[in-house]
């Protein structure tokens, strides 16, 4: 893979991850919660969001805000 398209896929993770640390601290999730969570870029470019190893309690929370958020739209 070139740079480019590296970079492109960096931006595009980087930009996600800032997006789902932003919603978790609007459910007012701890700064610690969004740590673990990483940007990856796969050797073809793709981008991905590593969520590491999160607390059970808080996904529950995290997955029921997103939930109430779909059924009010």
């Amino acid at each position: 893979m070139d740079m480019k398209t590296w970079r492109e896929g960096r931006k595009s993770a980087d930009d996600a991850v800032a997006a789902i640390r932003e919603a978790f601290s609007a459910l007012g999730l701890s700064e610690a919660f969004g740590r673990g969570v990483r940007p990856v870029v796969t050797h073809s470019g793709k981008a991905y969001v590593d969520l590491g190893m999160l607390r059970a309690d808080q996904v529950e929370q995290a997955a029921n805000a997103i939930c109430a958020a779909g059924r009010h739209q």
